[in-house]
């Protein structure tokens, strides 16, 4: 079966829930399907799919890719959807790699939020430094606009948003939203914070903290009253903050580094992984700012950030292994699951009481927790995690 037109691919994709399409000249479409991808067999791609594509392209796009870079970016609405699409070549043929943006924005609960986390944003009216953790389609902009709508919900509040590629797009409520995309409304991230710092803004979100202009403006917004949220695409909180500051010249770190453990708020790091019963779901780790992490900030031992949140509970913290086993007990997710996900599987057999014993049911892994199946599902209930089409 051929598909000739963006609008055909267009339908069957989003029939087929994807997050993602991939395209090739002369080859049959994949789609990504819960974070997997999956080749469609029998769906060819011809000449008359890109001649339609290349018609919704502007002069300079085209240019740029007949003749310029070889590639061209756009974002363009098709049956009703609005997606980013990247189009290049590959052994000498046409390519389009096409992400859907979202359309309805989660609430914090709808996500399972930590709700010490949550607190951070609902009481009072915050100010300083939040960071958005995790690898490239872990879900980090749809936890951002989930905070950001909350903020535009029940606050009356200026918000600046600068965004590679605009994903969600808001309606403004209480508050009043600024979203820039950066290559259509402004050059980069850090041109949009010298922008943003004159357009009076309360909260500002900066897509990607990229490069030391950006850091620098980051951090000094909010060390001035400001809520700033940024992303990373870093592993673990400590590695966040060494990142950070390993952007920024040698001689400025030592200022930096006072200035972040002065700001910072939080930061929340984040995985998506296999759900029981399909989907996917967020796993968390939240570190929250304290005397003990700010010293360690300070002076320059990021080692300890991750002693601080396993000893820090009480406040509300909490690090992966403990979120991935809650979500075992809770039968979000399966023990092998659990496993796979983290960075210390035998901890997390250990604080299920899974055995090492090799057992049919785990694939040559362990079983034995505590009398429930290993591969128990339930109803989630009234949670709601994360949906695909999903991505960073």
């Amino acid at each position: 079966m051929d598909m000739n037109t963006l609008e055909q691919v267009v339908v069957y994709a989003t029939g087929r829930k994807a997050s993602d399409v991939h395209i090739a000249l002369d080859e049959v479409i994949s789609l990504r399907l819960d974070g997997e991808i999956t080749p469609c067999p029998g769906l060819l791609i011809g000449k008359a799919f890109f001649e339609d594509v290349n018609k919704r392209l502007t002069p300079v796009q085209l240019k740029n890719f007949q003749n310029e870079s070889r590639a061209a970016d756009f974002a363009v609405n098709c049956a009703g959807w609005d997606m980013r699409c990247h189009m290049y070549k590959a052994n000498a043929k046409p390519v389009i790699a096409i992400r859907f943006m979202r359309g309805r924005i989660p609430e914090m609960d709808d996500i399972m939020l930590p709700s010490a986390f949550q607190k951070v944003i609902k009481e009072g009216r915050p100010t300083g430094l939040i960071l958005v953790t995790g690898y490239t389609g872990s879900g980090k902009s749809t936890t951002l606009a989930a905070c950001i709508d909350w903020i535009n919900h029940n606050n009356s509040l200026n918000i600046v948003t600068l965004e590679h590629p605009v994903e969600y797009r808001y309606k403004q409520a209480r508050s009043l939203i600024r979203q820039r995309e950066v290559g259509r409304d402004v050059l980069s991230f850090g041109h949009g914070m010298v922008d943003a710092m004159r357009e009076d803004p309360d909260v500002i979100l900066i897509g990607e903290l990229r490069d030391a202009e950006t850091v620098k403006a980051a951090v000094s917004a909010a060390e001035t009253g400001h809520l700033v949220f940024g992303t990373l695409h870093t592993r673990t909180a400590g590695s966040t903050i060494s990142r950070i500051l390993d952007v920024v010249p040698a001689d400025e770190r030592d200022q930096i580094r006072t200035m972040v453990a002065s700001s910072l708020l939080a930061v929340i790091g984040q995985r998506l992984i296999a759900r029981a019963g399909g989907g996917r779901i967020a796993a968390f780790e939240l570190l929250l700012n304290c005397p003990a992490i700010a010293g360690a900030i300070r002076e320059n031992k990021p080692g300890q950030i991750a002693n601080e949140i396993a000893v820090k509970k009480d406040m509300g913290m909490i690090d992966f292994d403990t979120c991935l086993v809650d979500y075992v007990r809770k039968k979000l997710i399966s023990p092998e699951t659990a496993m796979e996900s983290s960075d210390r599987p035998d901890e997390i057999r250990k604080r299920l009481g899974i055995s090492t014993r090799v057992s049919p049911l785990m694939g040559g892994g362990s079983h034995g927790m505590g009398g429930q199946s290993a591969n128990s599902t339930s109803s989630l209930g009234s949670m709601k995690p994360f949906h695909t089409p999903t991505h960073a």
